[in-house]
């Protein structure tokens, strides 16, 4: 996070057009320039460039801009491959070169710890860099629009949506499905979701895709029951893509497409996919949340293990565990694993997925973490270790009284944002834990998300 100078009077005023060099790249992927100590953010910018950009809003302490031009490319400035590059809200990297953008995010997570929590003498290890950062996804969710498009948003815009014939995260085999389903759709003539007025039947269509067993899924989302020619999509779609083993129809009649379904039917074929994860086998369905770059998934979790370094007599809390893609490959190694998860229906298939590996030694509850750590504690004992991979927005001061109460000689935070990851170690810190390493991973190239994994321990009395 890019700490902005303060001052009494900013020295522009919304509108003016200046000339600024970006030095860095900040959480949320916009650049970072300064004149005279004065923090602009611009976005499409490479570190090294010479721009000319147009301040829209001025606050005391910052700016933000709208590039005009860039008068002279930084050299870490590339072409973006993807046609769609821009208005897409997909990507906002593609601008710069991978190596590049390995840096930035590893400079964002020691900024992050450093001017949020004032944790500057913390080893932060070198990023691991995706293998091949084209490609990655296994999970893909398109948007209908009225105006006969199939795509992803627009950027900063909820009812606008740019149509995408072929992107270049996913694969070839998602790109066909993409395909077929937009011709069917405009063969159909059926409705399309308008997210101004919430009217239209089509609204979303997900891929999912085993990327080691090959399985693919593909559902149709859409805001009422009856869908004309539904089993013809299906239909279609088994035929230009034979892998794929699941084809089903979800119902989101609410005003947000983050909303839980109310209902899921079959389609075609079965329910789920199943996905295989360092050896171990994991059955996803339309709404398991699952890491979205496989590859990268396997070293996210090969990274966790060696950092915790779990013993045969231990116990291990897995605290937002989802459907086990901790817990199980710690339950190898550990005498007993506990996983908390708020989502009843991940706790449901973290079962499923301990029964299909075979794997006895672990056990799962649906709540709060907030609420059930400290019955947990009561009922199983102090924990040898916790593992904790909050959402997006962090897990917050509350629960992390509740971890520091647990007292576990060792903690492993993951993390997909330095932003509220920092304030969180903060209070491990100040409740006597030692942050011993921070090992960065790119999950999301061409993007400005970062994982981290962090190991800490407990000082000694």
């Amino acid at each position: 996070m890019e700490r902005a100078v303060a001052q009494r009077h900013p020295p522009f005023r919304r509108g003016a057009e200046i000339d600024l060099t970006i030095d860095r790249m900040a959480y949320g992927g916009r650049g970072v320039g300064r004149i005279d100590g004065f923090v602009v953010f611009v976005p499409d910018t490479a570190p090294g460039d010479r721009v000319r950009a147009r301040l829209w809003r001025v606050k005391p302490a910052y700016a933000e801009a709208d590039l005009i031009q860039v008068e002279a490319p930084a050299p870490g400035r590339v072409p973006p491959p993807c046609p769609h590059f821009g208005p897409c809200g997909g990507c906002v990297w593609q601008h710069l070169r991978y190596n590049d953008q390995l840096g930035a995010k590893e400079s964002i997570v020691r900024e992050s710890l450093a001017h949020i929590a004032g944790l500057r003498d913390v080893d932060v290890r070198p990023i691991l860099p995706a293998a091949d950062p084209w490609a990655y996804r296994n999970k893909m969710e398109f948007t209908f629009h009225p105006e006969a498009i199939l795509g992803l948003h627009r950027r900063g815009a909820f009812d606008r949506v740019v149509p995408i014939t072929s992107c270049l995260i996913q694969s070839e085999a998602a790109n066909e499905i993409l395909r077929v389903a937009n011709e069917w759709a405009s063969a159909a003539g059926l409705s399309r979701y308008n997210a101004r007025d919430h009217t239209g039947l089509l609204r979303q269509l997900v891929i999912r895709e085993g990327r080691r067993t090959g399985e693919m899924m593909v559902a149709l989302i859409t805001t009422a029951p009856e869908v004309p020619k539904a089993r013809d999509l299906a239909r279609l779609i088994l035929a230009a893509v034979p892998r794929v083993v699941s084809v089903l129809h979800g119902i989101n009649p609410g005003a947000s497409d983050g909303l839980p379904l109310t209902a899921v039917s079959l389609l075609a074929g079965r329910s789920y996919i199943v996905e295989q994860l360092g050896g171990l086998r994991f059955r996803i369905g339309l709404e398991t949340f699952f890491q979205t770059n496989t590859a990268q998934a396997e070293r996210l979790v090969e990274t966790v293990g060696a950092l915790a370094e779990p013993r045969e007599h231990e116990t291990v809390f897995d605290l937002y565990s989802g459907v086990g893609t901790f817990s199980l490959p710690l339950a190898l190694r550990a005498k007993r694993v506990y996983g908390l998860e708020i989502a009843a229906r991940a706790v449901e298939a973290a079962g499923e997925n301990a029964a299909l590996n075979g794997i006895g030694n672990v056990e799962f509850a649906s709540g709060d973490v907030r609420r059930l750590l400290p019955d947990l504690v009561g009922r199983a004992g102090p924990p040898h270790l916790i593992v904790l991979d909050p959402p997006r927005s962090g897990a917050g001061n509350r629960v992390m009284r509740k971890v520091i109460a647990a007292a576990p000689p060792r903690i492993i935070y993951v993390s997909c944002n330095p932003t509220t990851l920092a304030p969180d170690l903060g209070d491990l810190v100040g409740a006597g834990y030692a942050i011993r390493t921070v090992q960065p991973l790119d999950l999301f190239p061409h993007t400005y998300h970062v994982e981290c994994v962090v190991a800490l321990e407990r000082n000694a009395a």
